[in-house]
């Protein structure tokens, strides 16, 4: 949110939570995987629901987007609001569910326009590696171009039952996919894009809905975070750089 292979999948892109291109929170048409996979994918959880993905990054620390701390009204979610389950492949069962004591978002963060789209937790108690739960060592430097990377998560796929209308379905147990880090400038030829964002995926191949917050991965290195994409999942989807960002996290995790 990448280890042994992921199969490559048939998945299409972003679901828009509304009046501008909205986080990823699913991937389209995804294979499963297990959670040794991807062990510091973790499940952010509100009101006993998958939420947003995350990263672990230390024992008590998971790193997600910062538009992951409001609901679909636009209010504000506070850390007493989330659970962060990890250790399960399955984002409702299994695994250990940790309380979430603290959190700090990007002091710039626009949620309108996922600006700054960058956040860290800290957990109320420690984590216990395993091997289905371990931590994953921030990027120092963006992936050139056609570099070959993972993103994993939780989010919606896409069914065609008896060739009518397309169907999103939540699943269960967790999804990954194969991207190529495309290049940034021709992605913000179509959307809107910073040089915080990296731009991964294409048609047919990349995260989506359900999906934000979580991690994109190069060689065991988170080099990004699900921010945000097309509306009806048919595109790259833009994440934020954790290379671009990661002064702003250690300090945040100082301060935290």
């Amino acid at each position: 949110m990448f280890i042994q292979s992921f199969l490559l999948l048939l998945a299409i892109g972003f679901l828009s939570a509304g009046r501008v291109p909205r986080p990823e929170e699913r991937i389209i048409g995804g294979q499963n995987i297990d959670i040794e996979q991807a062990p510091w994918q973790v499940s952010l959880q509100v009101k006993g629901q998958h939420y947003c993905g995350g990263s672990i990054y230390s024992k008590d620390i998971i790193i997600t987007a910062a538009h992951c701390r409001f609901d679909d009204r636009d209010r504000a979610l506070e850390a007493k609001d989330f659970l962060i389950r990890v250790g399960s492949s399955l984002k409702n069962s299994g695994g250990t569910l940790v309380k979430v004591a603290a959190i700090r978002s990007h002091e710039n963060f626009e949620n309108r326009n996922l600006i700054n789209d960058i956040a860290v937790m800290r957990l109320s108690e420690p984590l216990k590696f395993t091997r289905k739960v371990q931590s994953i060592p921030l990027a120092k430097r963006n992936p050139a171009p056609r570099t070959v990377a993972t993103v994993s998560g939780w989010g919606a796929t896409l069914e065609f039952p008896n060739y009518g209308n397309p169907v999103m379905t939540n699943p269960i147990h967790l999804q990954g996919v194969y991207n190529y880090i495309e290049n940034r400038k021709s992605c913000s030829r179509l959307l809107a894009m910073t040089e915080s964002n990296i731009c991964a995926g294409t048609y047919g191949q990349s995260a989506c809905s359900g999906d934000s917050g979580g991690p994109l991965v190069v060689n065991q290195k988170l080099v990004g975070v699900v921010s945000k994409g097309f509306e009806f999942c048919d595109g790259f989807t833009v994440y934020e750089s954790v290379p671009f960002f990661r002064p702003w996290i250690l300090n945040a995790i100082a301060s935290i």
